[in-house]
């Protein structure tokens, strides 16, 4: 069982301890909103502003990117899993260096959003961060309990292998006309770190993109593209949209893909090469002749 009080005490003594000593210049984590209605990124730079710092079933938010603000300082995080595989990515895409984190790893058994599991949650693979240097256990302990998962996530690849082109089709149409393209998902992403992305080399600050269906359509399957094998399956992205958009399946489809064929996935080994960042003479050009040619031949 989770016992959020002990954890949120232990991680107020980590923290204070870390910036006492000087390990760190700061320790983001979270620390309740009331005007948002759930706990929120925040800071603590000193001792005493341990005491805002939070962590209760509510802190569903991927703390990964906002190291991004703070990249060449020493910081520590208090990190999920779902945080810790972002980092893992983030890391290997020499966006991060390990040397200035200080991972203080939650355990988590799936967070609440509306009084339902968060999204990505139904998939997290482990109650344990894969990657740490503190260990705040379920109990606020310095054990992991490795608490059994929830694991109800869906299988996409399954789901297209029994579906019709128009069935497919018509779920994306459906959830891409909810879509107001607010770019949210895109600014929650901890893969979305290019400070111009392509959409925005299309507007003016006094002229924005519309938000045509083939605009939607484009930016959409186009982000879907470039976080193959570099998303963590965070749910981020759904967590954060005001329409209640769910791609997360696309992503989630492209993720399985790669690990089926070029048997990577992101966030979970610090030392592997991104798939695409290899050459292989025997890879198979998928999708090409049946998926079986195979490069040079």
């Amino acid at each position: 069982m989770m016992d959020y009080n002990k954890q949120s005490q232990k991680l107020k003594e980590t923290a204070a301890k870390l910036l006492e000593e000087g390990t760190v210049e700061a320790v983001l984590g979270l620390k309740d909103n009331p005007e948002v209605g759930w706990p929120t990124p925040y800071f603590a730079r000193t001792a005493g502003d341990v005491e805002n710092l939070v962590w209760n079933e509510a802190c569903f938010t991927n703390l990964a990117n906002y190291l991004l603000d703070m990249r060449d300082k020493k910081v520590a995080i208090a990190a999920k899993g779902c945080d810790v595989r972002s980092i893992i990515n983030l890391i290997v895409e020499n966006q991060l260096k390990r040397e200035n984190i200080v991972i203080i790893g939650i355990e988590c058994s799936g967070m609440k959003q509306n009084d339902s599991l968060a999204a990505g949650c139904d998939a997290c693979p482990s109650s344990i961060p894969n990657m740490y240097d503190i260990v705040v256990g379920a109990d606020g302990s310095d054990t992991y309990k490795d608490l059994e998962m929830p694991n109800s996530g869906e299988n996409v690849t399954e789901w297209a292998k029994n579906t019709t082109v128009d069935e497919r089709f018509e779920r994306f149409k459906k959830e891409i006309d909810k879509c107001i393209l607010c770019y949210a998902c895109r600014q929650a992403c901890q893969g979305c770190y290019c400070k111009a992305c392509f959409m925005d080399r299309k507007a003016t600050p006094w002229e924005q993109v519309d938000p045509d269906t083939s605009t939607k359509m484009a930016f959409h399957l186009t982000r879907a593209m470039h976080l193959a094998g570099r998303c963590t399956d965070c749910g981020a992205c759904e967590k954060v949209c005001p329409s209640g958009v769910n791609l997360k399946y696309l992503f989630k489809g492209l993720s399985e893909f790669v690990e089926e064929f070029y048997d990577f996935k992101a966030g979970v080994d610090m030392e592997a090469k991104p798939f695409a960042n290899q050459y292989k003479q025997d890879d198979q050009q998928v999708a090409f002749l049946g998926g079986d040619t195979i490069v040079g031949v």
